[in-house]
């Protein structure tokens, strides 16, 4: 009886450390609770189809000029932009990062279709990225050609997702990585170079990134966030995961 009474103390003294250290839900009824915007004329917060809450973040691209990244014509995007604390990428350092996302339709097969990276500050080097083709979802070191890993309409359609991310901050290849878990199943540790330098301050960016074409896609995000442990990171929003939008 004292054991678990021990035990269950414990638990309850883990629970009570556990810290989220920033999200972005939209409940503001906005996009505030990001740091910046890349192409905000995209984004709006929208209670159209949601994750968990009220409201939701889409992100709406077409062909148009006005959604040309800095007038190149070869390029659209808009993205949300998180910075995370200076210095808690630094070497040795861990992340522990969550985000859903949900697309009406499927994303064309032409070109490519960034959802998600990470890139040094100031450096603009982007060290790993999430890719969609279609309804397949891939995770990659953008140093390296083939992806650690794809998966087959892992992006569906109608249904949304969540992708978590656990990772060790590194310039040494060995020691660094990232574990993903994609709708709650773990695709495994991927050891690379997660920091350029030893004490670069990464940020990331989830949204569109895709070859220009005429083509009207939308995407929506929900319940970002970023928390100190490994438990908040698997278990918050599980239940939520593979839900649809009438």
């Amino acid at each position: 009886m004292k054991i678990t009474l021990v035990l269950v103390t414990f638990l309850i003294a883990l629970s009570s450390q556990a810290k989220t250290l920033w999200q972005a839900d939209f409940e503001t009824g906005d996009t505030s609770q990001w740091h910046w915007i890349a192409n905000p004329e995209a984004t709006n917060a929208s209670t159209e189809c949601v994750f968990d809450g009220k409201y939701a973040g889409k992100i709406l691209l077409s062909g148009d000029e006005k959604f040309l990244w800095n007038g190149r014509a070869d390029l659209n995007r808009s993205e949300f932009h998180y910075t995370p604390e200076k210095g808690s990428t630094h070497e040795g350092k861990e992340t522990f990062y969550a985000f859903s996302f949900y697309l009406p339709d499927a994303f064309t097969l032409e070109g490519r279709h960034e959802l998600g990276y990470w890139e040094s500050d100031q450096t603009w080097q982007q060290l790993m990225r999430f890719n969609i083709q279609g309804e397949d979802f891939s995770f990659k070191a953008s140093a390296q050609e083939k992806p650690f890993w794809n998966s087959i309409k892992g992006a569906e359609a109608k249904k949304w997702h969540k992708v978590a991310m656990h990772i060790l901050w590194s310039n040494d290849a060995k020691k660094g990585f990232a574990q993903i878990w994609l709708d709650g199943k773990d695709m495994g540790k991927n050891h690379f170079q997660t920091l350029l330098t030893k004490n670069a301050d990464m940020f990331n960016q989830i949204g569109i990134l895709r070859n220009q074409q005429k083509k009207i896609e939308t995407i929506y995000i929900d319940k970002v966030f970023a928390t100190d442990n490994l438990t908040e990171l698997l278990e918050k929003d599980a239940y939520l995961i593979g839900k649809t939008c009438l």
